[in-house]
């Protein structure tokens, strides 16, 4: 998901059972990009991706994008991002994970098991890092020539000396882009969240749970909640198609909502004591289930209630793939312990680690890790 500019005031919405309710609205859709117009640049591909269409189209473009990515063996996807993390922290060296690790090897990986070719593998890892800093409506300034050419780059990749298919070619390009930003994000909001776990349970926790706080957190229970607590995509919008109404007020249509996935998740109607990083929540048993509403939950999915792919109508189809490859480099990265930055004149503490500026995303701007152990893999 991106950030996309509203054309009209604005509504915020910030609760949980709220977002939920539009989301699942058929009367509310994204932002909509142009047609798409013959060629292989940005305004192209803004045009022929599933994200930023509705209707029948939507639903085509993104039943390409399910069917392809359903393919693909999420086992697998894990253990190439588990080795090529460790082969990239191998030694104990202090490296910057944000510029080294994570968008590369979650891109990488996917890119190749999407058909690029492997000898192509970081030179379309690059072009699809410049493609998603111009993924926006309309793209920021200067970034839509450096995107048309980064688009190129993956169309060459891709067809081999032959001009790709354009559907396939947006829905791998939309595939990557979405892998990009957002996992990265994932990846460094995990380790960040990880480094700052107390060193025992918090008082009021039950024997037989305190017992095992010193045992490490399951790597999809610390993705789960890092999803909820501090999401890399923050914010999503939808526009009312008619009158219809959000909130328990009236929106008129054309009005624009912003839904605030970040503030939804931290809800305490939702969430016991939202403000903790508290993995245990996504353990089966850990709370009473009538902590929770039902009614805010879909049945085998929304990742246990959060909201960090979306919901409703159109969650993010790349849910299975993303967790595989962030769970992979997060489970390589968990040997090794976050550092300061190398530069002396640079002494951040990870407690302070810096961000990208985003109005939607958060990712960190650097984060620094060093002291390899040995690794048994994912489980």
């Amino acid at each position: 998901m991106t950030v996309d500019p509203p054309a009209v005031p604005e509504r915020r919405l910030i609760r949980h059972v709220d977002v939920r309710s539009v989301l699942a609205d058929p009367r509310f859709l994204v932002p909509a990009a142009p047609a798409a117009r013959p060629g292989t640049g940005m305004a192209w591909l803004l045009g022929a991706v599933s994200r930023f269409s509705n209707g029948a189209e939507h639903g085509r473009r993104r039943a390409r994008v399910t069917g392809m990515l359903g393919a693909l063996d999420p086992v697998r996807l894990r253990r190439e991002a588990f080795d090529r993390t460790g082969a990239e922290l191998a030694g104990g060296a202090r490296v910057d994970v944000m510029a080294r690790i994570a968008r590369r090897v979650p891109v990488g990986v996917l890119a190749t098991r999407l058909g690029v070719p492997e000898d192509r593998r970081e030179e379309v890892v690059a072009a699809v890092t410049t493609m998603a800093a111009a993924y926006h409506l309309p793209p920021a300034a200067g970034a839509a020539p450096a995107g048309d050419a980064a688009v190129g780059v993956l169309a060459a990749a891709l067809g081999d000396g032959e001009k790709p298919e354009p559907g396939l070619l947006a829905a791998v390009a939309g595939a990557l882009i979405q892998a990009c930003d957002a996992t990265a994000g994932l990846v460094g909001n995990t380790l960040v969240a990880v480094a700052r776990l107390p060193a025992g349970p918090p008082s009021g926790w039950s024997a037989d749970l305190s017992a095992g706080w010193s045992a490490r957190w399951p790597v999809e229970a610390l993705l789960a909640e890092t999803l909820r607590w501090d999401p890399p995509v923050r914010l999503t919008r939808r526009v009312a198609a008619e009158d219809a109404a959000a909130g328990g007020v009236r929106v008129p249509a054309g009005a624009v909502l912003l839904l605030d996935l970040a503030a939804a998740n931290r809800d305490p109607d939702v969430f016991p004591d939202p403000g903790r990083f508290d993995p245990g929540r996504f353990l089966p048993g850990r709370f009473d289930p009538a902590c929770f509403d039902p009614a805010c939950f879909e049945p085998g999915g929304g990742g246990g209630g959060h909201l960090g792919f979306g919901s409703g109508i159109r969650p993010c189809p790349g849910e299975r793939t993303a967790l595989a490859l962030a769970a992979g480099v997060v489970e390589a990265a968990l040997a090794h312990r976050l550092a300061g930055p190398p530069n002396p004149h640079e002494q951040v503490p990870y407690e302070q680690v810096p961000y990208e500026p985003s109005p939607n995303l958060r990712v960190p701007a650097r984060l620094y890790l060093e002291g390899a152990t040995t690794t048994e893999g994912p489980r």
